[in-house]
C-alpha cells in the first residue's frame, strides 16, 4: 500500500509528462479501490512464491528473485481482473503501474533488510535463543551442529549433544531439565529402536517440542505435522499450538495490556509501597526465582506480604501444609502482615508482575509460576507439562476457586486442560472471569 502511494507521489510530482505517459493523472481518491486489490493480490502470489515460509533459503538475492515474482504475478492477475471485470484502462495511469512494480520490490526488500538485522540482533541477545538439545550418533549430531553454526540468522543454541547408545533416560531428562530445553531434535538414521520411542514419550510429557525425521510414533497429547528445515525433511510433534495469528494477538494483547495496566496503575503503585514501608519497612518489593517456559528460571516480581524471614519460617509450618504434591500453602499464614492479607484478597500484590508481562518472561493468561524449588520436587514429568507455555498472572486455576482447591493433581489437570484447549478466545474469557474473582477476592487466602 505503501508502494503504490509513493508511486502515485513520483508519478504526479517527479515526472508529470514523459513521453511515452500520458500526461494526466486522476485524483488519488480515484485509485483507493487499490489499496485493497493490491495487498490483497500481492499476499496470494507473495505465498505462492513461498515468502512467508519460515524456512526459505536464507540469502538475501533469493529473497528479492521471489518477491520480484511475486510481484510480477500479481501485476499478471490485476491485469487479468482488468479483463473480466471490464475496466477501462485508458482511466488509469500506466506510467503509475510500471513505477508500482520496482517499487513494491524496494520496499519489501528494505522491510526485509530490516527484520534480518533485527533478528542478528536478537540472536545475540542470548535470553532470546532457543535451547536446543541434538540425539543421534556422534556424527549425525556433528553434523546438525555444524549445520546450525553456518546457517546465520538462526536463534537456536545448541546445549548438548547426545548418543542414545551412550545415555540413559533419566540422564536426558536430567539434560532436559538442567539446559532448559526448548527443542530436541533427534536423527533415527536408518534404525528405530525403544529408546527412540522413551524419547518421544520424554518430551511428550514435558510439553518439549521434538522434530525427527519421519512419522513412525503414535501420540496420544502431541499431534504432529511435516515440515522443511534446512533442507531436511522432519516431523514436528509438540503438544502446545504453533506459530498463528491468535498467537501473535495473545502476545500483542499481553504488551498493551501490560502498559496499559501498569500506566494506571501508578497511584495504586503509590498507596500500596507507602503502605508497606510504614508497616513492614523496606523491602517493598518480593522477588523470587520462578520456572518460566520450559522451566526457565526468571525473577518474579510481587509486593511484599510476608514477614521478612518467611522463607525461613516455612520449614516450621510444613506440617500445616494444606496442599497434596509439592506445592506449599497454610491457611491463615501467621507470615502474613495485616496489609499483605488485604492485597492477597484482591491480587494487588500481583501487579508488579505486569512489568514481568511486559518483559516477556510471563503472560496475562497462563499457568501460575511456581518457584524453582517445587517444580523441582515434580513427581511425575508430565505434570512439567504445564511449563510448556508462559506463566501467566491468571488461569483457569484463578477462575475456579483459587486456594480453595487443595489437590494438586486438579490443579495441573486444569493447567493442561487450558494448554489442550487453548484459543485466543479462551484467554479472553479467562480475563473477564478473573475481574469479578479479584474484585470478590474469591478463593482468596
Amino acid at each position: 500500500m505503501l508502494a503504490f502511494w509513493v508511486a502515485y507521489l513520483i508519478r504526479v510530482y517527479v515526472i508529470p509528462q514523459v513521453s511515452f505517459i500520458e500526461g494526466g493523472i486522476q485524483p488519488f481518491e480515484s485509485y483507493l479501490w487499490f489499496l485493497v486489490v493490491l495487498p490483497t493480490l500481492g499476499i496470494l502470489m507473495l505465498q505462492r512464491e513461498g515468502i512467508y515460509h519460515l524456512h526459505l533459503p536464507n540469502t538475501f538475492g533469493h529473497f528479492l528473485i521471489r518477491t520480484f515474482r511475486g510481484i510480477i504475478w500479481m501485476m499478471a492477475a490485476l491485469f487479468f481482473l482488468f479483463f473480466i471485470f471490464r475496466i477501462k484502462q485508458e482511466s488509469l495511469s500506466r506510467g503509475l503501474f510500471v513505477l508500482y512494480a520496482p517499487i513494491s520490490v524496494l520496499l519489501l526488500g528494505a522491510r526485509e533488510a530490516l527484520l534480518r538485522m533485527w533478528l542478528r540482533q536478537k540472536v545475540r541477545i542470548i535470553a532470546h535463543r532457543e535451547h536446543v538439545l541434538l540425539i543421534g550418533t556422534a556424527q549425525e549430531c556433528e553434523y546438525w551442529h555444524r549445520l546450525l553454526r553456518k546457517t546465520p540468522g538462526q536463534q537456536l543454541e545448541v546445549k548438548g549433544m547426545i548418543d542414545l547408545d551412550h545415555t540413559n533416560i533419566p540422564q536426558l531428562i536430567e539434560a532436559l531439565h538442567t539446559e532448559s530445553i526448548n527443542l530436541v531434535i533427534m536423527n533415527l538414521g536408518k534404525s528405530l529402536s525403544d529408546k527412540n520411542r522413551e524419547v518421544i514419550s520424554v518430551c511428550e510429557a514435558e510439553g518439549v517440542e521434538i522434530w525427527v525425521t519421519a512419522d513412525f510414533f503414535k501420540t496420544s497429547i502431541a499431534t504432529s505435522s511435516f515440515d522443511n528445515f534446512l533442507g531436511h525433511s522432519v516431523l514436528v510433534y509438540r503438544t502446545t499450538h504453533e506459530s498463528s495469528w491468535a498467537l501473535l494477538f495473545k502476545h500483542s494483547l499481553d504488551y498493551l495490556l501490560a502498559i496499559v495496566g501498569l500506566l494506571l496503575s501508578i497511584p495504586l503503585f503509590i498507596i500500596i509501597s507507602v503502605a508497606l514501608f510504614l508497616t513492614m519497612g523496606s523491602p517493598i518489593l518480593f522477588r523470587q526465582k520462578r520456572s518460566g517456559l520450559h522451566g526457565r528460571p526468571f525473577t518474579l516480581y510481587k509486593f511484599r506480604t510476608m514477614v521478612s524471614n518467611a522463607e525461613q519460617l516455612q520449614s516450621e509450618l510444613q506440617s500445616q501444609n494444606m496442599m497434596s504434591g509439592p506445592v506449599f500453602k497454610v491457611n491463615n499464614d501467621p507470615r502474613i502482615t495485616p496489609v499483605g492479607r488485604f492485597l492477597r484478597k484482591y491480587s494487588l500484590d500481583e501487579l508488579p508482575q505486569l512489568w514481568n508481562v511486559l518483559r516477556g518472561d510471563m503472560s496475562l493468561v497462563g499457568p501460575r509460576p511456581l518457584p524453582l524449588y517445587e517444580t523441582d520436587n515434580f513427581s511425575n514429568i508430565a505434570q512439567r507439562r504445564r511449563m510448556s507455555v508462559k506463566p501467566g498472572l491468571t488461569c483457569l486455576w484463578q477462575i475456579s476457586g483459587r486456594n480453595q482447591i487443595v489437590e494438586f493433581k486438579e490443579w495441573i489437570r486444569l493447567d493442561l486442560e487450558y494448554i489442550d484447549r487453548w484459543n485466543f478466545w479462551l484467554d479472553i474469557e479467562i480475563l473477564f472471569k478473573t475481574i469479578p474473582a479479584v474484585l470478590f477476592g474469591r478463593g482468596a487466602k
